[in-house]
């Protein structure tokens, strides 16, 4: 950094850091809160030590563990190991000195690492990628932010980090969530230095003034929501579920199946009926016995708050 980072920028770190913290404290929410990474990348270079960053990170982790993964045969899981390793070292040679002949070794590695996990299946009627490795995929991730055109390079750094940091958890679906703690604090890490942001100082002063996005405004209204006085509030996942509901029943005059909540919201079967099971226990949707379709939103319109977009393919 040659300059310090506008009021903005310290506000979206800022943001991260409280992200980190929330998740710490058990909560969860939809990945695509870390779509303000999209405007911290708009700098290819930026990007590009990004996602270096968190390629280090993972090559860090495959150099701890003691044994490879039970899915992989030991060749297999050598060739990852000794990619991810060459990978990064391309990356870290071309942030030092960028040049044609660097940008062609990562082209190469990247062609090397998409052959390695290049078995497709038709799932949902489309062909899905088969991944064995996780973590091979997030270092070709981040090679992509070093070759992607610089309209898609912000992409592919929100694709790197939110792969980096979603997790899975029967209960609450896919997103981040408390398992996601200390790998969206390996994000706020990064901006944290590179900006030169001290986070133990109190940003209440520079929060003080301000406003609210609308999805964060409604995620905060719906937390505090109640089915009438005194009634339940509901976590920021169930608010989603609500939204949903509220809105999918406004456009087709009937309550969504929880197929449609299943691909939209890219979570499992049983944790789409868990919620709803919850969301009925608590009073905050009704539904007619033995009428499929028939859930409705049982608070306020103006206590739903509003629906945000789950990035991805719909399945």
């Amino acid at each position: 950094m040659t300059q310090p980072p506008s009021r903005d920028v310290l506000l979206k770190v800022r943001r991260l850091a409280q992200l980190a913290a929330d998740l710490r404290q058990g909560k969860d929410f939809p990945s695509t809160r870390l779509t303000v990474l999209k405007s911290l990348c708009q700098e290819p270079e930026v990007a590009a030590r990004f996602a270096l960053h968190l390629a280090r990170r993972i090559r860090e982790k495959v150099e701890e563990q003691a044994k490879k993964p039970g899915y992989l045969q030991t060749k297999e899981w050598a060739r990852h190991r000794e990619l991810i390793d060459r990978g990064v070292g391309a990356m870290e040679q071309h942030v030092a000195t960028p040049s044609e002949e660097r940008s062609s070794k990562l082209w190469g590695l990247l062609r090397e690492m998409e052959g390695e996990q290049n078995e497709h299946r038709h799932i949902h009627g489309g062909p899905v990628r088969m991944i064995k490795n996780n973590d091979l995929l997030l270092v070709e991730y981040a090679l992509r932010c070093f070759l992607a055109d610089e309209a898609s390079v912000p992409m592919w750094a929100y694709q790197t980090a939110r792969h980096h940091a979603e997790r899975y958890d029967p209960h609450r679906g896919t997103g981040l969530i408390p398992a996601s703690a200390s790998l969206v604090q390996d994000v706020v890490d990064f901006w944290a230095t590179y900006f030169d942001v001290d986070l133990a100082a109190a940003p209440s002063a520079e929060r003080g003034n301000e406003a609210p996005s609308p999805a964060r405004a409604g995620a905060e209204r719906g937390s505090r929501a109640k089915k009438g006085k005194g009634g339940p509030a509901f976590t920021d996942r169930q608010g989603q579920f609500l939204a949903f509901i509220h809105l999918y029943r406004k456009l087709h005059r009937r309550g969504p199946a929880e197929l449609d909540l299943v691909r939209y919201f890219r979570v499992t079967p049983p944790s789409v009926h868990g919620t709803i099971v919850k969301l009925e226990q608590l009073g905050l949707i009704v539904k007619e016995a033995g009428v499929a379709r028939s859930a409705r939103v049982a608070i306020p319109e103006e206590d739903v708050p509003e629906l945000e977009a789950v990035e991805g393919p719909p399945w």
